[in-house]
């Protein structure tokens, strides 16, 4: 059928055709295998030479990328773990110069408290003081007037009841002396 339909030149080979399936052909098993040899070869001989290379170039490539962002990453830690420690710091010195300033603001309106403290305590002294002596002159003033009343009520009681006229002077002798004896 196949010498019918290609003629003489079709019909070449087709006497040693098995009319199975050719590579499990047993007479064309060296042909195959030393065209699977040269084809293994030459696709070793690319991948070895050509794409293998490119492939561990992109590797190390990437090797090296992530070598770096590695290391990249260690050192923004190092420098951010840095930065936190300054941070701490600025911020620990921060407190204490603000308690410090809490501090000496608290002494200096102590020290303002204690100063108007005394001033007003002197103030008061002073007032008290003056308000005393305002006093005892007002009381001086009220113990003489109720002398010179106390001299002129016993002038006119000894006038009324003993009929004898006393002088202010007498009256006022004899009552310093009833004073005198009280005291």
């Amino acid at each position: 059928m196949a010498a019918e339909a290609y003629g003489a030149a079709g019909a070449h080979g087709a006497e040693k055709a098995s009319g199975g399936f050719p590579p499990f052909d047993a007479s064309l098993f060296t042909h195959q295998i030393i065209w699977w040899a040269i084809a293994f070869g030459a696709l070793y001989w690319v991948m070895s030479r050509v794409a293998l290379p490119r492939v561990k170039d992109v590797l190390d490539a990437r090797a090296a990328k992530i070598r770096s962002d590695l290391d990249a990453a260690a050192a923004a830690q190092a420098k951010a773990e840095a930065a936190r420690h300054a941070l701490d710091k600025a911020q620990a010195e921060s407190r204490s110069e603000a308690r410090r300033l809490v501090d000496d603001m608290r002494a200096r309106i102590a020290a303002d408290i204690a100063a108007a403290q005394a001033s007003a305590d002197a103030d008061a002294a002073r007032k008290i003081a003056a308000a005393e002596e305002r006093l005892a002159m007002m009381r001086a003033g009220a113990l003489e007037d109720i002398r010179v009343a106390a001299a002129g009520l016993a002038g006119d009681i000894a006038a009324k009841f003993g009929g004898v006229a006393v002088s202010d002077a007498q009256a006022s002798a004899a009552v310093e002396q009833a004073l005198k004896g009280r005291a």
